[in-house]
């Protein structure tokens, strides 16, 4: 079996990096903000990309159908022992400037509502509001330490007609809950009743510990089918997200013409190099997942025995999936942009939570999906940065 080193030191300063370049500003801050990973993308998807580079020949290229939905359907068969057909696969360039933006298209009109869950990934509301239509929110509902999905208020608001579609989030970023096949049902039930389609944003599903299990939205029973759209990429799973290269679960026929029209219409092409990542991946690197999963686990649970020991009265929301700890800090009853500040007067650039919805604020989003090493010296001038505060 092939060993990944996800301690090997990799420096992404100047490389045109959003996360070390612009979040980190070239090394002036300890970025743990974007959620990209700072590991290799395994090597299988490197040689992939090198023989495509190598040939030399970067002209237009004809979109490889057969290979590319056998990958995919491949990979659910082998990660989740669940059967795609492959007409139900569409391909996206990218989840949020592919994938939603078409979805968006294809089945809502400008002025009508997509429903969130915050406190949420902030850019679902930009690419929603961008395309004209209005954000409305079932927020999600903190106790005892875990989210649980307000099911009254989403009879409530799905009963708006002009509410269209329910956006989840699963796993959820960032509050990290992986949903339940039973809460799944629950959600899939009511937006079928109010004629609300279900779309499932399933881009972190291979990221999930413990016990939990991610369900795919259309596995969930046979009556929910024609009612529920999946997007999903490897993009977070092997650190592909600059390939732009996803794809749609749509298995009812009716919603698929709809996308395929979209997709026509504006003549969307695909990313020849990321499509080869992406097969090589889902073909070939399922042991880069297994150790990935492992390594999160370590740092996560670094991050839980720094805060218990440093910081008690902060409180971090257990993580079902992600690699992203989303972390309590109301008891200090600091601004929000106060809080940052401290952590970026010490070198650590955290993502503020105020930016996930109103329900965010007071707490901090922390990507742990960075070298064991670089954390520990992230937590150690957080440490410092809460002593000198004297909190």
């Amino acid at each position: 079996m092939q060993i990944h080193d996800f301690d090997e030191p990799v420096d992404r300063i100047g490389t045109d990096s959003y996360k070390w370049d612009h979040e980190g500003e070239g090394g002036k801050y300890i970025p743990l903000g974007v959620a990209d990973t700072d590991f290799r993308a395994p090597r299988e998807a490197i040689q992939a990309v090198q023989k495509v580079v190598d040939f030399g020949v970067y002209g237009y290229g004809e979109y490889p159908r057969e290979r590319f939905t056998e990958a995919v359907s491949g990979w659910y068969q082998k990660r989740y022992g669940l059967t795609v057909e492959k007409g139900w696969i569409r391909h996206s360039q990218g989840l949020m400037t592919g994938a939603l933006w078409m979805i968006l298209n294809a089945y809502t009109r400008p002025g009508d509502k997509i429903l969130l869950q915050p406190p949420v990934y902030n850019t679902f509301g930009i690419v929603i509001q961008g395309a004209g239509r209005f954000v409305a929110n079932n927020d999600l509902i903190l106790e005892d330490g875990r989210y649980r999905i307000d099911f009254e208020d989403l009879e409530r608001k799905t009963a708006d007609p002009r509410v269209r579609i329910l956006l989840v989030c699963n796993p959820h970023n960032p509050v990290g809950r992986v949903w339940t096949r039973e809460e799944l049902t629950r959600m899939a039930q009511i937006c079928k009743k109010n004629d609300t389609l279900v779309v499932s944003d399933e881009i972190h599903g291979d990221i999930v510990y413990g016990d939990h299990v991610h369900t795919p939205y259309f596995s969930i029973s046979q009556e929910v089918l024609d009612h529920v759209v999946v997007m999903g990429s490897p993009s977070k799973t092997f650190n592909l997200a600059c390939m732009y290269s996803a794809y749609v679960l749509i298995p009812n026929k009716a919603l698929r013409d709809q996308y395929d029209v979209v997709y026509e219409d504006y003549h969307f092409d695909y990313n020849y190099l990321g499509i080869e990542a992406l097969i090589a991946c889902y073909n070939e690197c399922a042991y880069y997942v297994d150790q990935q999963n492992a390594y999160f686990q370590k740092n996560i649970q670094m991050v839980k025995d720094f805060i218990a020991e440093t910081m008690p009265e902060v409180k971090v929301i257990e993580p079902e999936g992600t690699y992203l700890l989303w972390i309590d800090f109301r008891a200090w009853g600091m601004d929000q942009e106060a809080l940052i500040q401290m952590f970026m007067d010490a070198g650590v650039r955290l993502n503020s939570g105020a930016s996930y919805g109103s329900p965010g604020v007071g707490f901090v989003r922390l990507n742990v999906a960075t070298q064991t090493a670089v954390l520990k010296k992230a937590l150690e001038r957080m440490g410092e940065a809460y002593r000198a505060r004297g909190l």
